[in-house]
């Protein structure tokens, strides 16, 4: 079969939204093979089976990023190998000129020469056990609000007053896996979340929602949202 490489090996915001773009050459007799950072491999391993991960101990370098991700699929004889990075200081990125034009989750799509509209076909083999058992540890009232608010250079206050009797649920280390959590986003009464893998998460999956995105990038840098967010401005 031919061999294709990704390389994004960190950026659990990041590896989700480039999930679909595995998914489609997938698709068209592809193995997809992609190094990550190897503390992220249980959670993507566990719920993508088409992708060949490769588990790395990732550095914040420009190895870490690049060289090492680009060895290790050399060895494995994938052609092409498609850097995602829009941006990544003391790297010779391919296409420059598509960076200054689109999004950096446009960028990944057209680097990459998927379909942009393919980003919103995000496949997951949920684990309903385990979803299950977080819910039930968790969620002790009917209705519930979901808050995400602290993101990789962020931390923000909950905007809104909620009534008291409606449990505040904030996503916090209970579990390893983000994918845990699908069952407590789906039956929330609302979310609010800053721009962050689980404001992806919810926005890929349909999650259908009163929804509030917290802005914390520039433009380039913000994802494109196609579903119903109050989007609210960051004024830190």
């Amino acid at each position: 079969m031919k061999k294709i490489g990704i390389i994004q090996s960190r950026g659990i915001g990041d590896i989700v939204i480039a999930l679909p773009i595995a998914k489609w050459y997938s698709e068209r007799g592809f193995q997809v093979y992609w190094p990550i950072d190897e503390l992220f491999f249980p959670s993507f391993s566990s719920v993508v089976d088409y992708v060949n991960f490769i588990p790395f101990k990732f550095t914040h370098t420009l190895d870490g990023f690049l060289s090492t991700p680009m060895r290790m699929l050399n060895a494995q004889g994938c052609d092409p190998i498609i850097p995602l990075y829009s941006f990544l200081s003391g790297a010779n990125l391919p296409r420059r000129d598509l960076f200054g034009s689109l999004k950096f989750d446009e960028y990944k799509y057209a680097i990459s020469g998927v379909p942009f509209c393919e980003k919103w076909n995000l496949s997951l083999k949920r684990n309903l056990g385990r979803e299950n058992a977080l819910f039930q540890k968790i969620i002790k009232t009917e209705k519930y609000v979901v808050e995400h608010l602290t993101g990789s250079n962020c931390n923000f206050d909950n905007p809104f007053n909620f009534d008291p009797s409606v449990q505040v649920v904030k996503i916090t280390p209970e579990t390893e896996n983000i994918f845990d959590w699908i069952k407590i986003l789906e039956n929330a009464d609302s979310l609010v979340m800053v721009d962050s893998c689980f404001s992806n998460l919810v926005e890929q999956l349909g999650i259908t929602k009163k929804k509030h995105f917290i802005l914390r990038s520039d433009v380039r840098f913000t994802p494109v949202l196609l579903s119903n967010w109050n989007i609210i401005g960051n004024s830190k």
